[in-house]
C-alpha cells in the first residue's frame, strides 16, 4: 500500500479529464489543499489499516473505526473541507483493500454543481468508485453496483450535523464488503460507488446512471444501504428492512435461502410503500433489479444528534454481513437477474408490520416509548389487522392497499 500522502496526490491529480479547461479544476484543488492542510494541522490523518480477521468475518470493530472517522465533528458533516477527508479516507481505503479505480483509472467521478434545496451552490460534487473484476469469461461482463452515500448536511447554524447513521453506517458497510470480495473475488464484475449529493434530490446517483463507466444494459442488480446503523424509531427491534425483492424472483428466492446471522431478521416491504427514499430511485427507474436495506427513520435523523454513541455497531455488522452473502450467492450464481413486474410478498409486509407496531406498544407499556392516545388506537388498530392476515396466512390487494397507507400514516404521525 502506497503512503496516504501519496493516496492524495493520485486522488488530486485524477479528478481532471481530458480536455478538461483549467479553471474548472480551481475550486476542487483549493477544497482538497483546504481539507488536506487542516488534517495535517490537526494530525488526523484517515486511519485504514484495520485488523480483519481471516474467516472473512466484518467485525463491529472494524464498522466502528470507520464511523467514527467519518462522523467525527471533523469532518464538519461532511460538507466543504470535512466532505474531502471523507473522499479521501474512502479512496484510500479503496486503495488498501487492492481495489481498482472505476472511473477511467481514477477513483472520482465529477457530479457538476447543483443549487437547490440542501445543495451546495457552486461546489463539484465527486462519486467514489472501486470494482473487484469478475472471474468467469462471460459472467464478468455483468456488474453488480453496491452503493451507499457519503454525503451529510454539513453546518447549520453553528451545529454540526454528524450524519452517523445518515449514512456513515451504510459507508462503512460499502467499505468492509468490499474488502472481502476484493481478498475473494465473484464470477461477476462488482463495483463499490459512494455517492455524492444524496441530500440534493440524488443528483450524484442520477448522474452515475446517466454517465456509468460500464453500458447500462450490463448493471444486473443494485444493492444500496442507506441508515443500518440504528433501529425504526429507535425502539430497538432487531431488524434490516429489506425492499425491492418484488421486482425479481431471484432476488424473493436468495433472501428465502440465505439466513441473516444470529441477532438480526429480515422484514420486507414493497418499495411503493415508502417512496423513493434514497439512491436505489435511479436503478429503479432504468428498471434493474435492486435491494435495499434500511433500519428506518428515528428521532435523530436530520438533526445533530446523529451522533456515534447511538449507532448499534453489532447490528450494523450483521447488516453488512448479510449484505455480503447475499452478494457473493448473486455474484457466483450464474442464472440471469433481469427485472419483472411486481410480485409483492404479502405476507412477509404483514409481519413486518406487525413486528412494528407490537414492538411499538411494547415500548409504550415498559415507558421506553410515549404515545397520545390518538396514536396509541392507530397503533393498536394496525397491529390487530396484521395479526388477522398472519392468522388467515392471507393477503387480498385491497388489504395490502391498507397497510401500504397505514405505513405512510405511522411514518408521517408516529416516526
Amino acid at each position: 500500500m502506497r503512503s496516504l500522502l501519496s493516496v492524495r496526490q493520485t486522488i488530486s491529480t485524477g479528478r481532471r479529464r481530458k480536455n478538461q479547461p483549467a479553471a474548472r479544476m480551481v475550486c476542487p484543488l483549493l477544497l482538497w489543499l483546504w481539507g488536506s492542510l487542516g488534517l495535517l494541522l490537526s494530525g488526523s490523518l484517515p486511519s485504514i489499516a484495520l485488523a480483519q480477521p481471516e474467516s472473512g468475518e466484518i467485525t463491529a470493530q472494524a464498522i466502528r473505526e470507520h464511523i467514527e472517522y467519518l462522523a467525527d465533528p471533523a469532518r464538519e458533516g461532511r460538507r466543504n473541507a470535512g466532505k474531502v477527508a471523507a473522499r479521501e479516507y474512502i479512496c484510500a481505503a479503496f486503495e488498501s483493500a487492492g481495489l481498482t479505480p472505476l472511473f477511467d483509472g481514477q477513483w472520482m467521478q465529477e457530479v457538476p454543481a447543483r443549487t437547490g434545496i440542501l445543495s451546495e451552490e457552486g461546489q463539484i460534487g465527486q462519486n467514489l468508485g472501486a470494482f473487484v473484476p469478475g472471474t468467469d469469461p462471460d459472467l464478468r461482463r455483468e456488474w453488480i453496483i453496491i452503493n451507499a452515500h457519503y454525503d451529510h448536511l454539513g453546518t447549520l447554524h453553528g451545529k454540526v450535523f454528524p450524519g452517523a447513521d445518515d449514512n456513515a453506517s451504510g459507508v462503512s458497510m460499502l467499505l468492509e464488503v468490499a474488502r472481502q470480495i476484493s481478498r475473494k473475488p465473484l464470477k461477476r464484475s462488482v463495483a463499490f460507488v459512494a455517492f455524492d449529493f444524496e441530500e440534493s434530490l440524488l443528483w450524484g446517483s442520477r448522474w452515475f446512471i446517466g454517465h456509468t463507466p460500464m453500458h447500462l444494459d450490463q448493471i444486473k442488480l443494485c444493492l444500496t444501504a442507506d441508515m443500518i446503523g440504528r433501529s425504526l424509531g429507535g425502539l430497538g427491534i432487531p431488524s434490516v428492512f429489506v425492499l425491492g425483492a418484488e421486482h425479481s424472483a431471484i432476488l424473493r428466492e436468495t433472501l428465502a435461502e440465505i439466513s441473516p446471522p444470529e441477532g438480526l431478521e429480515i422484514a420486507q416491504l414493497g418499495t411503493d410503500m415508502i417512496g423513493t427514499r434514497s439512491d436505489y430511485g435511479p436503478f429503479r427507474d432504468q428498471e434493474i433489479p435492486f435491494l435495499f436495506f434500511s433500519t428506518g427513520q428515528h428521532p435523530e435523523y436530520h438533526t445533530p444528534r446523529d451522533t456515534v454513541d447511538l449507532i448499534d455497531f453489532e447490528k450494523t455488522a450483521r447488516i453488512s454481513q448479510l449484505i455480503l452473502k447475499i452478494v457473493e450467492h448473486l455474484g457466483n450464481n450464474s442464472a440471469s437477474l433481469e427485472w419483472e413486474p411486481a410480485a409483492y410478498q404479502k405476507l412477509e409486509e404483514a409481519r413486518a408490520i406487525y413486528r412494528v407496531t407490537d414492538q411499538l406498544l411494547q415500548s409504550e407499556e415498559s415507558g421506553d416509548a410515549s404515545l397520545s392516545a390518538t396514536q396509541r388506537f392507530l397503533v393498536s388498530q394496525i397491529r390487530s389487522k396484521a395479526q388477522y392476515m398472519l392468522k388467515m396466512q392471507h393477503v387480498s390487494d385491497e388489504e395490502r392497499k391498507w397497510m401500504g397507507r397505514s405505513a405512510q400514516v405511522l411514518l408521517l404521525s408516529v416516526f
